[in-house]
C-alpha cells in the first residue's frame, strides 16, 4: 500500500475508473460508461499542464451544460443523455480537485 502521500494524480483517476467499470449495475450501466469514458479520456490527458487541462474540461463541461440547457427548453430528448451526463459528471468531479467552484453552476 502506498503511502498518501505517493499517490499521484493518475492513480486516482485509474481508482476512479476502476470503480465505475467494476460497480456498474443495469439500470445505471449508460450512466457508469459515460464516468468511464470521462476517466479514461482525462487519465490520457493527465501529461497536459494545469492550465490546459482545467481549460479543455470546463470547456467541455460548459458545452455539455449548454446542451443539455438547449434541450430541455425547446423539449426535446438527447440522445445518449445518461451516458453524456456520468461524462460530465466524471469531469465535474475531477475539476473539483483543482477548485471547487467547478461543482456549481457558475461562470467561473
Amino acid at each position: 500500500m502506498k503511502s498518501v502521500a505517493n499517490i499521484s494524480f493518475q492513480d486516482i483517476l485509474q481508482r476512479k475508473m476502476l470503480y465505475y467499470q467494476n460497480n456498474a449495475k443495469d439500470e445505471f450501466q449508460d450512466m457508469y460508461c459515460g464516468y468511464v469514458c470521462g476517466f479514461k479520456e482525462m487519465l490520457d490527458d493527465s501529461n497536459m499542464s494545469e492550465d490546459d487541462f482545467i481549460k479543455k474540461y470546463d470547456g467541455i463541461s460548459k458545452a455539455l451544460r449548454d446542451r443539455f440547457e438547449t434541450a430541455i427548453n425547446e423539449g426535446r430528448q438527447i440522445d445518449d443523455a445518461d451516458k453524456l451526463s456520468g461524462y460530465n459528471n466524471a469531469i465535474v468531479d475531477v475539476l473539483c480537485l483543482f477548485d471547487e467552484k467547478y461543482l456549481y453552476d457558475i461562470d467561473n
